[in-house]
């Protein structure tokens, strides 16, 4: 009886310093495991990766990103590189990320001008949102230009954005009147108007209702006139 119960203990004693030890080794595992992400030059950061570049270079991007390079990859600070790279003007979009094992990626969708403007003097690219993004030397002859007479700051960006959104609605939608445009312009977000070829011009309004205006004004341009008004595409209109 006695030596069953000295040999349970043990088995007991064996089994408790059994859990401890295989705490202990995970315990360690775990330590080293730290010590190799987040502190060791094993998983460093030794390479940057650009995609989705199209007239940005991946030398502008990465003097922009200023990714310090040779530290641990854990302890890239992924928020501060999409945040610099975000200010660049022609990046709308950007989205960093660690690609073990030595990889910073960062992954950028660049604006695209849906129409242009004269600035200054100078030849502005304007993107879906209304916002300025580029020069141009030359006049761009596969964009339309835009016309914005507002002077007040906030309502000049929201006629911009307005004259934007219908030139991109065009671009993507209609592409035989986008062949017959010439020029968008508006005094604010709710008077943009069409300038087409042969001196016609089109009163849009403002950006509501797209698609309905151009089922209307499609069927409006088969009439003779030098004006059509959408703006009400319930209650269109023309005149000679």
């Amino acid at each position: 009886m006695n030596d069953r119960f000295t040999a349970r203990r043990l088995g007991l004693r064996r089994h408790r310093w059994f859990r401890f030890a295989v705490a202990g080794l995970v315990l360690v595992l775990a330590l080293v495991v730290v010590w190799l992400v987040w502190f060791s030059s094993v998983l460093s950061a030794r390479s940057v990766e650009v995609e989705g570049l199209t007239s940005l270079s991946a030398k502008q991007v990465d003097e922009v990103a200023e990714v310090p390079l040779d530290g641990p990859l854990a302890r890239i600070d992924l928020t501060g590189i999409t945040a610099r790279v975000k200010k660049m003007p022609r990046v709308q979009e950007v989205e960093v990320s660690r690609s073990w094992p030595h990889t910073v990626s960062i992954e950028i969708t660049e604006r695209t001008a849906v129409t242009w403007m004269s600035v200054d003097g100078e030849f502005r690219g304007v993107d879906r949102f209304g916002v300025e993004f580029r020069t141009y030397d030359e006049k761009p002859t596969k964009l339309i230009e835009a016309r914005v007479t507002a002077d007040e700051p906030a309502q000049r960006l929201q006629t911009l954005e307005a004259v934007a959104r219908v030139a991109d609605r065009i671009r993507r939608d209609d592409p035989a009147l986008n062949k017959q445009l010439r020029l968008i312009t508006a005094g604010s977000k709710d008077s943009v108007q069409l300038g087409l070829t042969e001196g016609r011009t089109v009163t849009w309004g403002s950006v509501a209702e797209p698609a309905r205006k151009l089922e209307v004004l499609d069927t409006l341009l088969g009439i003779e006139a030098s004006q059509y008004d959408v703006s009400a595409p319930d209650q269109p209109t023309t005149r000679e």
